[in-house]
């Protein structure tokens, strides 16, 4: 009986894995280069053109080596285009592998939630990170956010997985992950301090035992990302751990809901490269946010506490329609999973959160980080995944338990 029912439940994941990859299939097939924002994806698309036409790592400026943004990305889009060329058929090529990989994101999330939870929590976390239609949407982007929610649920599965048992080459492996996820997307860098709170928290790990593994991840996370310090130093000659891309969000988030008018705007002097001009916005940020704070102290500490942790996580990353879909309709979805999300995260709370604070902490977060420099929907899209495992534990077994309680 129980070999009926798992061979059922695999099927069951199966059918929604690939139903859900034939819809993004078919969205690539008829958008096919209509799928771009012409913003960032243009210059992720320049960047990987040049890296295998002329071998040079560039992002804005065609003759100007970049710090700007770390190359895990880029250099996926350079393997594709080197394999099916620069031109229509290497745009679709790159879009299908981001829909395969958008389907693992789907199994490790499954097996994440089962994980935590059960496997019919798992399962229906499957079911709605499949069909979120900004999940079906985002495959066709030329961003980062397809292959980094991959690399993030990766990392996240396999502590999960490792911690009940954790030996040093396991640890060594997450460093490889951490890396690899660092490189795509730099927020990330701080995640050990949340994997060994875990460890302590949940499954009781000695201090010294974490000293242990937590070196083997770091020796793992130097060897991949070393290559990357010392090709940053000999173009710039100064050590630049990951991307010299702060300033500009950084900047942009010290304006009152991102308005900026004649009155309120900053002019600086730009850079004789966008390494400098980087530097420039960080000091000119740092001075808006001293004088924000002095003006209006606590309607400035509500636009980066309240109101940027509003347009994170109530805002939706549909940015164009696809498929007839309004976005009203989308972000209703997307309030649902959130509010039902958290609410599912507000009743484990009396449970005993430990056993699930990794990926709430890595929420968190997310949340925090993006409140010091620019928080809107695209920046919480590889988030959203992991909130549906806590939305889909709160649908599945609260009403239930309410239920249960009337009763008696």
């Amino acid at each position: 009986m129980k070999m009926v029912y798992k061979n059922k439940h695999c099927l069951t994941l199966l059918m929604i894995i690939l139903i859900s990859l034939f819809v993004k299939i078919a969205l690539i097939a008829m958008y096919q280069n209509r799928l771009t924002l012409s913003s960032d994806d243009l210059n992720y698309v320049k960047s990987a053109v040049v890296l295998v036409k002329r071998g040079i790592y560039i992002f804005h400026n065609l003759n100007e080596p970049t710090v700007f943004v770390t190359p895990v990305y880029p250099f996926f889009l350079a393997l594709v285009f080197k394999l099916f060329g620069t031109g229509f058929t290497g745009f679709q090529a790159a879009r299908i592998i981001q829909a395969v990989i958008s389907s693992v994101t789907v199994l490790l999330i499954y097996l994440i939630a089962s994980k935590l939870f059960n496997k019919n929590v798992g399962l229906f976390a499957a079911f709605m990170v499949s069909f979120y239609i900004p999940n079906i949407i985002t495959v066709g982007y030329m961003l980062t956010e397809t292959l980094f929610t991959m690399l993030l649920c990766l990392l996240i599965y396999f502590s999960l997985l490792f911690a009940k048992k954790p030996k040093m080459a396991h640890f060594g492996l997450l460093g490889v992950f951490w890396a690899l996820a660092t490189l795509c997307r730099p927020t990330i860098a701080l995640y050990p301090v949340f994997l060994f709170i875990y460890l302590f928290w949940a499954e009781r790990i000695k201090i010294i035992e974490m000293v242990k593994l937590g070196t083997a991840m770091a020796f793992a996370f130097v060897v991949i990302v070393s290559p990357w310090w010392i090709r940053n130093y000999r173009e710039y000659g100064e050590f630049i751990p990951l991307a010299a891309s702060s300033g500009n969000p950084l900047l942009q988030g010290t304006y009152v809901n991102y308005e900026q008018t004649p009155e309120n705007v900053v002019y600086y002097k730009l850079g004789k490269n966008a390494f400098e001009t980087n530097k420039t916005e960080v000091a000119v940020a740092k001075m808006r946010i001293k004088e924000g704070f002095k003006k209006d102290f606590w309607g400035y500490l509500k636009w980066y506490t309240i109101d940027k942790t509003n347009l994170f996580w109530n805002t939706v990353f549909y940015w164009k329609g696809f498929f007839n879909i309004p976005h009203f309709v989308v972000l209703y979805i997307h309030l649902f999973i959130v509010y039902t999300g958290f609410a599912g995260i507000i009743v484990l709370l009396f449970k005993g959160i430990g056993k699930y604070s990794l990926p709430i902490l890595v929420m968190l977060y997310f949340n925090a980080t993006h409140c010091v420099y620019m928080a809107f929907d695209r920046y919480a899209f590889p988030m959203i995944p992991l909130l549906i495992i806590f939305s889909s534990y709160f649908i599945l077994n609260v009403p239930a338990l309410i239920r249960r309680k009337i009763r008696f």
